[in-house]
């Protein structure tokens, strides 16, 4: 009698041969939705900042204060910028502009763009231009710069 007792236990918890059990994800599912919402909400964010750049039509260009010592950079197509012909590499480019602006505190600070040059080197060329200390700067896109 024990023995057929132990007998029927052990056929009560034993999986029926031939049927797996399938795991269902949905749960899991949730989990990550709700630790991604979460997140989401937990986290901050950065508060970009903007560069104003206004570009006037081409019938629209200023003619420049010729009065006034010009600082020529130049962005080629290649990446690299040049001041006045000379290259200059982007981490040299703030401290070479602050040793002309201080030989002439007024100088413009020209910025001539190739045409099929790249957006970032033209925010490097303000952004620098801007920390050097000059008060006037201004932007063109060019054929060639020299």
């Amino acid at each position: 009698m024990a023995n057929s007792h132990a007998k029927k236990r052990s056929m009560l918890f034993d999986e029926p041969v031939g049927r797996k059990r399938i795991v269902s994800l949905t749960p899991l599912i949730d989990v990550v939705f709700l630790l991604l919402i979460f997140f989401m909400l937990a986290s901050t964010f950065m508060k970009t900042q903007t560069l104003t750049v206004i570009t006037p039509a081409p019938d629209e260009s200023e003619e420049v204060d010729t009065d006034r010592v010009v600082i020529e950079l130049g962005i080629h197509t290649d990446g690299h910028l040049t001041i006045d012909g000379k290259t200059v590499i982007v981490s040299d480019l703030e401290d070479k502009l602050k040793a002309r602006i201080k030989e002439s505190p007024e100088a413009i600070v020209s910025i001539l763009a190739e045409k099929d040059s790249e957006v970032q080197p033209l925010i490097w060329a303000v952004d620098a231009a801007r920390r050097a200390g000059a008060d006037t700067v201004s932007t063109s896109r060019v054929g060639s710069v020299k």
